[in-house]
């Protein structure tokens, strides 16, 4: 890209931003500039993290049709649970998953990194997975969501 063009790109792109909009430019290409939620057009984009109507439908829309792609396979196939127990562990202590994630991306230092690697991420996918599974054949929950039911028992007695 040549000054000129440059030039003209940044032009565009900041007589284009103003109040309710947002400019996202990549590296190498122009500014997309989208509506922000403080517009109502704003509230009907489905602009990156907007959190806005259209992506929240959306990712609601998304998680509803897994759940009833999972429920089918329950249905479908007898052997399905056997296969899914180790996430079925994992999802079972998902507070003391995630407390380890973020205590992970902490004790290696990769907070700060605009990504992890793809081998972090299977690395962090497949601890998880097996310390929970391991921790599932002797516990029914995880230590934090023990944590969690010991600390809450009190707020049973209130009434």
């Amino acid at each position: 890209m040549n000054s000129t063009s440059a030039t003209a790109t940044a032009t565009t792109a900041a007589s284009t931003t103003g109040p309710g909009t947002r400019a996202h430019q990549a590296s190498d290409g122009p500014a997309a500039v989208y509506p922000s939620g403080a517009t109502p057009v704003g509230l009907l984009v489905a602009s990156p993290h907007s959190e806005t109507t259209l992506p929240i439908v959306a990712g609601t829309g998304v998680a509803i049709t897994v759940l009833a792609g999972c429920l089918a396979a329950v249905d479908a196939f007898p052997r399905f649970p056997r296969f899914a127990r180790p996430v079925i562990a994992v999802g079972s202590m998902s507070l003391t998953a995630y407390v380890f994630h973020v205590v992970g991306i902490r004790s290696l230092g990769i907070e700060e990194l605009p990504g992890s690697p793809l081998h972090v991420l299977l690395a962090f996918i497949v601890a998880v997975t097996v310390l929970a599974t391991l921790w599932s054949r002797s516990f029914r929950h995880g230590p934090l969501e023990w944590l969690m039911a010991k600390a809450t028992e009190p707020a049973e007695l209130i009434r």
